[in-house]
């Protein structure tokens, strides 16, 4: 019965997509039966409708029908007549003739603004002409952006540096303003789009891309349709990771005033100009006018920039044109958009900017023609065709919807020209120094600038100097070492490292290392390590409980299908312990006895399953550009005894939970769950070890006011929430809002406890505590975006408080958002 019922409501769900309501019928005299031709029928409140023919008999249909359907025609009495939206049914009518009284007759002011009246109507009518209505649609779209160095000045090409560059001069041009610009970058993309409804499935297929100006950046998925485009429809306009509130949101009104200023033929199309500004500072809006289609109320042109207030770093205007047609009878698709972003640091700045510019177009659409259900499945939601990066060109002359101008031919051999200049390649490598740590020298790379000096108690003071191998190399195949030194325990440190892409179609990237280093256990992964400089500057109490780390290992991390990624991995290691930590066992009579060392061999399997998530990156490393959905993990690590000298025998199960979602005007959250559970017996250091935070530095995804083993659980769950209000509250406040200030709260739990049979193998350390019956928690408020690139968080331990210690303290970090 629960199938019949779940396939059912499938049915009904599907018949819900893309649905038109389709009403026929006769009308006749009521008098004399006689069939009635030239009767006007019409859908109440729309301009939908009919006449209809000699035999009286009349046929509607449409997605934009109201609720009743009205028959005029002079000398007879109007008749309204409720219909069934979003169904087929027959409706036959009588008219009567009036009789010679006439009621009064009422005349009263409107009680709205025509401007009000027509949004309405086209709130009223937005699903319907939301593309997303459609049961399935197919179209090919041509992508061209443009990267130009911008606020030059008039003295640019006065500085001694471009004259040196003179290759430049000659490709400098002017904008609209009359100020100058350079191009830098220029990509194309053709490729094929694909959607269907119930269940929603989106696919792109990539058929040529290519980039000028940017190297080993694999972004070429991301210049298609997929990731590049919003919708004038939906309530909210997500931009630069900001929500902006649509013109054509539900809620508009709240937000805008709107102004009915014109009218006109647009083609052969009747339209109403409606101009749209925000109703105060303050709110992430945009300003500017659309035109609106008089019969289907639907968006015929916007154009539209975000408000000069909006709290948004860098980008100083955007400003985007939508164009819609009609590609079939009632069906509005967007077949042309241009946009252009003004990137500076301030708006008075002095220092260089860019133009971000976008012109994509859109043709040979295909609606309501679903394809077979395999056709949509697919490993990546955009797919390269493996001919896509090496298209001639006599290919793009053929496929370009808009030619490129003589300007946009000129940027391919002006980059590739400055590439051979001596001086533009020391810029270019001073730049990847500054973002990376390492300053590249042919085939091989230097640093790490991050860990060059740093102390610690152990070491007292340490240098080190890190090698790898650069994509001239290999972009497949990249070979690291580093080495270091303490002046405190005159040992040297070093360890090495092998990074392979086996399958770089879809990433399958194999390492293999060996370490041998001091670490801090219950630190961070994202915490910069013992030897790094910056780590050293911001610590808040000494670290005192190290660990001298010897491990080998080797993993593998394989893309699969288009939302699973799967690890995988053994490794082998030693841990010594350093400072006041020590490792303690009792003996057969009950005295305790010092290990030296520890020894674990284990294996690890990680499932990772995100919805529609996309990376950018190059050959090795890459970020997520995270997912609208939670982003789901599961994984299992097996220690094994006796598997080379390991001493446990353990199995850790974890399943962790996050997602990042923006909330509209309330900005954006970010919130995860985990749980775990570790079977077998271990020493405390291969359990889990609840992660703090000894700096000054904030760390986002640990407990800032946790001190190092200060908790060891073997069974644990946790949780955390934080949102970025953005400016909702200081931009409301005068002065205050001046310096775009954005409001920051979170709040992070954890309870766990710990069994007496792993006591067996190794006692716990004095300085650990256990949780009881009351978990721990950590609240903080906190300002961002501070002269924006800084965030200062206050931060309060709620629970398990120490005499003496002050359960407040301050913690800031680097953060650049826009």
């Amino acid at each position: 019965m629960t199938r019949y019922l779940l396939t059912f409501l499938a049915f009904s769900s599907f018949l819900a997509y893309g649905q038109q309501t389709k009403v026929y019928g006769t009308v006749n005299d009521a008098l004399t039966g006689i069939p009635l031709p030239f009767v006007r029928v019409q859908f109440v409140d729309t301009k939908i409708g009919t006449l209809t023919n000699d035999l009286g008999q009349f046929s509607l249909e449409t997605y934009y029908a109201s609720d009743s359907v009205q028959f005029s025609m002079s000398g007879y009495v109007t008749v309204r007549k409720k219909v069934i939206k979003d169904k087929e049914q027959e409706i036959n009518v009588q008219l009567a003739i009036p009789s010679t009284d006439f009621e009064e007759v009422v005349v009263r002011p409107p009680d709205e603004f025509p401007s009000t009246v027509l949004h309405k109507k086209v709130i009223a009518n937005k699903d319907i002409n939301n593309k997303e209505k459609l049961l399935s649609y197919e179209y090919e779209v041509y992508s061209k952006m443009q990267l130009d160095l911008n606020n030059l000045g008039d003295k640019f090409t006065d500085i001694g540096l471009v004259k040196k560059l003179d290759l430049v001069m000659s490709y400098l041009d002017s904008a609209e303003n009359g100020k100058n610009y350079l191009p830098m970058l220029l990509s194309e993309t053709v490729s094929h789009y694909y959607f269907k409804n119930n269940p929603k499935k989106k696919k792109e297929v990539i058929a040529g891309t290519h980039i000028t100006g940017i190297d080993n950046l694999q972004v070429s998925q991301l210049m298609g349709d997929m990731y590049l485009d919003f919708n004038v429809y939906d309530n909210n306009i997500n931009l630069f990771n900001k929500a902006f509130i649509s013109p054509v949101a539900n809620s508009a009104r709240s937000f805008y005033r709107f102004y009915l200023e014109d009218s006109t033929f647009i083609g052969n199309q009747w339209c109403y100009k409606l101009r749209f500004e925000p109703k105060r500072k303050g709110d992430m809006t945009f300003q500017g006018e659309m035109w609106i289609h008089d019969t289907t109320y639907a968006v015929k042109q916007i154009f539209a920039s975000i408000s000069p207030w909006a709290n948004i770093n860098y980008v100083q205007d955007l400003y985007f044109e939508h164009y819609f047609d009609l590609v079939a009878p009632e069906i509005w698709m967007m077949t042309k958009e241009k946009m252009i972003a003004d990137i500076k640091v301030t708006r008075n700045s002095g220092i260089y900017g860019f133009y971000g510019r976008k012109l994509s177009s859109r043709k040979d659409f295909v609606i309501n023609e679903e394809r077979p259900e395999e056709f949509y499945k697919s490993d990546n939601t955009v797919e390269l065709l493996d001919s896509a990066k090496v298209r001639t060109e006599d290919f793009w002359i053929k496929n370009r919807h808009v030619p490129l101008n003589k300007q946009e031919e000129g940027i391919k051999e002006m980059v590739d020209s400055l590439q051979n200049v001596p001086l533009f390649k020391t810029l270019k490598n001073l730049t990847y120094f500054a973002t990376t740590g390492y300053y590249p020298i042919g085939k091989i790379e230097i640093g790490n600038a991050f860990a060059i000096a740093s102390t610690n108690p152990v070491e007292s003071f340490r240098t080190a100097l890190a090698l790898r191998t650069s994509n001239k190399f290999s972009k497949r195949l990249e070979l690291g070492g580093k080495v270091a030194y303490g002046f405190g325990d005159e040992r040297f440190k070093y360890g090495g490292s092998i990074r392979y892409n086996i399958t770089p179609k879809k990433r399958g990237m194999m390492v293999a290392y060996y370490n041998y280093d001091i670490e801090q256990i219950g630190q961070s992964p994202t915490a910069a390590t013992v030897g790094s400089t910056f780590g050293t500057l911001f610590r808040t109490g000494p670290l005192d409980k190290l660990t001298f780390v010897e491990k080998a290992g080797i993993n593998l991390e394989k893309d699969v299908k288009k939302d699973i990624i799967i690890y995988s991995a053994f490794e082998w290691k030693e841990f010594t312990p350093l400072g006041i930590a020590n490792y303690v066992k009792l003996n057969e009579f009950n005295l305790p006895d010092t290990i030296k060392s520890i020894r674990t061999s284990e294996f690890t399997f990680r499932y990772r399953w995100a919805k529609d998530e996309e990376f950018i990156g190059g050959s090795f490393d890459r970020s997520s550009l995270r997912s609208r959905y939670p982003i789901i993990s599961i994984q299992g690590i097996f220690g094994v005894k006796g598997l080379f000298g390991s001493d446990y025998n353990y199995q850790k199960i974890e399943f962790q939970l996050e997602h990042h979602r923006l909330i509209g005007a309330l900005g954006r959250i970010r919130y995860g769950f985990s749980a775990g559970y570790v079977f077998g017996t271990a020493a405390y250091p291969f359990l889990k070890v609840h992660e703090g935070n000894q700096s000054y530095w904030l760390m986002t995804s640990t407990f800032n006011k946790l001190n190092f083993f200060e908790f060891i659980s073997d069974k644990y769950v946790g949780a955390f929430v934080e949102n970025h209000w953005e400016g909702l509250l200081f931009d409301r406040i005068p002065l205050i809002n001046k310096l775009k200030w954005r409001l920051v709260t979170l709040g992070r739990i954890t309870y766990g406890s710990i069994s007496d049979r792993h006591s067996r193998e190794m006692l716990l350390p004095t300085f650990t505590k256990k949780f009881g019956n009351v978990p721990y928690a950590e609240l903080a408020v906190g300002i961002e975006n501070i002269f924006k690139i800084a965030r200062v968080d206050l931060v309060w331990r709620v629970t398990h408080l120490d005499p003496g210690m002050s359960p407040i303290g301050v913690r800031a970090r680097f953060a650049f958002n826009f």
